[in-house]
């Protein structure tokens, strides 16, 4: 039997993402409590990459449910665990700005975005220099023209705040091996820009 892409272990058994989709729609409550089950511990790991505290991961986890009740319908995923994720990693992000503004909680999402502050300049606002629309578009364009296991490394990285050793150990490759691509990765990135017109100085 054809299983989703879902992390399980083999005693339990889910119900497929139409399925649950399906319960959405209908206005079943059960909805939630399915999503819970096959998706819960995997949205609380991307949740705990952004904000570090289990308290904070339990808020952003009762908001990512409320928005997918909220959200569906009239949206129908086409992708529901990518759905999930894109409202989780909002809500963890959402948190982590309103404790920073207080003050500087430390978090492997801002070493992440540090390593990227040679190819876009920190010091200037995105919204105010860079058109959003450029940015992304230049942005998928070069993850486009990168293999799939570089795109994975890139979007685990900089999209998911994973850490380097959690990339390491789930392409069963070295953490040097990780490094180095992840430093070619932003050397290709600089110079995709440059050639986009977009200044990263």
């Amino acid at each position: 039997m054809k299983q989703d892409n879902a992390v399980r272990s083999p005693q339990k058994e889910y119900l497929p993402d139409e399925t649950i989709i399906d319960l959405y729609w209908d206005r079943n409550e059960k909805a939630i409590e399915e999503t819970d089950r096959k998706y819960g511990k995997y949205l609380f790991t991307v949740a705990y990459n952004i904000v570090y505290d289990n308290m904070d991961c339990e808020e952003c986890l009762n908001d990512t449910y409320l928005n997918t009740w909220n959200s569906i319908p009239p949206k129908r995923p086409t992708v529901f665990q990518a759905f999930l994720t894109r409202i989780m990693r909002n809500a963890a992000v959402d948190k982590f700005r309103a404790k920073s503004a207080a003050k500087r909680v430390p978090s492997e999402l801002m070493v992440s975005l540090d390593e990227l502050e040679d190819c876009i300049a920190n010091d200037l606002s995105v919204e105010e220099e860079i058109e959003v629309r450029e940015l992304a578009r230049a942005l998928n364009t070069y993850l486009h023209s990168l293999s799939e296991r570089e795109q994975f490394i890139f979007v685990c990285r900089y999209y998911y705040a994973d850490k380097i050793a959690s990339i390491a150990k789930m392409l069963k490759i070295s953490e040097p091996t990780v490094f180095r691509t992840l430093s070619d990765m932003r050397n290709g990135l600089r110079e995709h820009l440059e050639r986009e017109g977009i200044s990263y100085e």
